[in-house]
């Protein structure tokens, strides 16, 4: 009878415990943007910063933009988002893009938990 109560106690907490310690991956969409009009085929990465001390900060997030310039991100899985917290963003657009704005944009931005949503508007030449 122990063991059988054990075995269920164990189903229980592998049930139970990946919930603990709040969500760690939220929901990712936007649209890049340049002078109001999509930047399609941009890529994006959302990387996590961490404090000084931390010699690995998480898995990346990354995307591309869409013809109308959305994107959403994923991390582990298809469209699962990035890790919450701060994140260095980087957008790249390559040479053969018709876009007329600077092929590289850096920010930061804040992951929280729940859905996010960003509009990243880029430079100009």
């Amino acid at each position: 009878m122990s063991s059988r109560v054990c075995l269920i106690a164990i189903a229980v907490a592998a049930v139970l415990l990946p919930g603990c310690g709040g969500e760690r991956v939220a929901p990712v969409k936007g649209r890049v943007v340049f002078n109001g009009q999509p930047v399609k085929e941009a890529a994006i990465t959302f990387s996590p910063v961490g404090d000084g001390n931390q010699l690995e900060t998480g898995k990346p997030a990354t995307g591309f933009t869409e013809p109308d310039g959305t994107f959403v991100l994923s991390t582990f899985g298809t469209e699962d988002g990035a890790l919450v917290g701060t994140h260095s963003v980087n957008v790249v657009l390559d040479d053969t893009n018709p876009a007329k704005c600077k092929r590289h944009k850096g920010l930061t931005l804040e992951v929280k938990p729940g859905s996010n949503e960003f509009t990243i508007e880029m430079d100009p030449k």
